[in-house]
């Protein structure tokens, strides 16, 4: 799965934009106001849809937005367009406050929510959403690199969580050390 692309704005459609890497051009579905406020080099965070006849790319700013979605999807009837709406409803952190928050009023603003589905949404992220940590200043790199080792997210997160080092590397080698014990 396509999770990550960077590369220059070629283009911008109506709800996408073409990120071109290495020759080839990537349509990247996002909302409007997202779409156009891209402009050169880009790293978007992207999920991959594949269906029987067509492969689509939903792209996020951040990774943290990109999670939540994932989180979102997994909400039955929740599809990758609702979800990536809900996601850009507003910053990620708000938009979970607001879901934690039981907030039926917020999610129903998003265009294709309706009261149900956002009862559904906070009914099954609430509890998900107040397990995540807080407040931790985890460097991204350090945090893909355990990630690509195969060491799980939130574990990783807690081993970065509170080291101190001043370049990645040392906070990478740190977090190994923790995780071997």
């Amino acid at each position: 799965m396509l999770v990550s692309l960077k590369g220059m704005v070629t283009h911008h459609g109506g709800g996408f934009v073409i990120v071109e890497n290495g020759g080839i051009g990537y349509k990247v579905i996002l909302p409007e106001d997202g779409a156009y406020a891209l402009r050169g080099e880009v790293q978007l965070f992207t999920h991959e849809v594949v269906r029987e006849d067509t492969r689509v790319l939903f792209g996020f700013l951040s990774l943290s937005a990109l999670e939540l979605f994932w989180k979102l999807l997994g909400v039955s009837g929740v599809g990758p367009k609702s979800a990536q709406k809900i996601v850009f409803a507003g910053e990620v952190e708000r938009v979970k406050e607001r879901m934690m928050a039981a907030d039926v009023s917020f999610l129903t603003s998003v265009p294709g929510i309706g009261k149900k589905t956002a009862q559904k949404i906070i009914l099954e992220l609430k509890g998900v959403l107040a397990q995540e940590p807080e407040g931790w200043e985890v460097d991204e790199d350090a945090l893909e690199a355990l990630v690509a080792l195969g060491y799980a997210r939130r574990l990783a997160a807690q081993a970065l969580a509170g080291l101190e080092g001043e370049t990645t590397e040392e906070r990478v080698r740190g977090a190994l050390k923790l995780l071997a014990r």
